[in-house]
């Protein structure tokens, strides 16, 4: 089961990681790891870094990728992310301004529907 969620979690990062390149982000970095939680991707666009949250579900009988997304959540990418800029001095100097993001996928009867949500830690 836990090697299903990895290639799922994968699957979407890929999907994400896609459709904001096709929006015009940058992708800086993928699966950015500290002991505090997990950036799925960090990507830039507009003079700004973007930490992004990536939710995939297969099927929605058991709720939708944004009910996976709880303020505890938020907090644990908001930590990752300082961790990050202080251990990439010259992102946090390029990108003074930051903000976070998701990217909620659904894949039902072989249809994909993607949803970017902006800013959700509302700062």
């Amino acid at each position: 089961m836990k090697q299903f969620n990895y290639q799922t979690g994968q699957r979407g990062e890929n999907l994400a990681a896609a459709y904001l390149a096709q929006k015009g982000y940058r992708i800086i970095q993928k699966n950015f790891r500290t002991r505090f939680g997990e950036i799925d991707l960090i990507a830039s666009q507009n003079q700004k870094l973007i930490f992004v949250e990536v939710k995939l579900k297969v099927g929605t009988q058991l709720g939708t990728p944004e009910e996976m997304i709880s303020r505890h959540k938020i907090n644990q990418v908001r930590q990752t992310a300082t961790r990050f800029l202080l251990a990439n001095p010259q992102l946090a100097k390029q990108y003074p301004q930051q903000r976070i993001d998701a990217v909620c996928i659904v894949i039902d009867q072989g249809k994909t529907i993607i949803k970017h949500y902006e800013n959700i830690d509302g700062n």
